[in-house]
């Protein structure tokens, strides 16, 4: 095989090859930690942590002590994977109060969500919800979840 072939594969799976990223369980058990003590502290209840961010996708971890506001993303649809704890997570409907996000461009949040569907999420559950849809993660007082987020920008 020419040399210029074999170059020019090298360089073709070189920027996966960086882009690869690998985190341990001591790591993530690190990070939940923080993100626990963070979330304690906070008004919100809320700890995140982006672990990694390519641009048209990232994942973050989250620590919730309390309920999380409604929300709704125009461009980026979430994955959510739990690790701990149980979400009552309410999706679609009419999000009421609903405001831009000056955190996060493209997202809004609100005061509740009318109408939408309920649904009981445990350890190990995956859920997908697509750009666009209201959404909330609620939480029992006196209770802690963490789960993984991996948002993928929608085209």
């Amino acid at each position: 095989m020419p040399r210029s072939i074999i170059l020019s594969l090298t360089l073709i799976a070189a920027p996966s090859l960086i882009a690869q990223t690998v985190h341990t369980t001591a790591d993530m058990q690190q990070r939940e930690a923080k993100l626990l003590a963070t979330a304690k502290a906070a008004p919100t209840g809320l700890g995140t942590d982006i672990m990694d961010d390519y641009g048209n996708d990232r994942s973050l971890l989250v620590v919730r002590v309390h309920s999380g506001d409604p929300e709704r993303h125009q461009l980026w649809a979430d994955e959510m994977v739990v690790k701990k704890g149980t979400i009552t997570l309410v999706t679609g409907g009419t999000m009421q109060g609903e405001h831009p996000n000056g955190a996060a461009p493209g997202e809004t949040l609100g005061t509740g969500i009318e109408g939408g569907k309920e649904t009981i999420l445990h350890a190990g559950d995956i859920v997908h919800i697509p750009a666009g849809i209201p959404h909330q993660a609620k939480i029992a007082p006196g209770t802690t979840t963490t789960y993984l987020v991996f948002k993928e920008k929608e085209k």
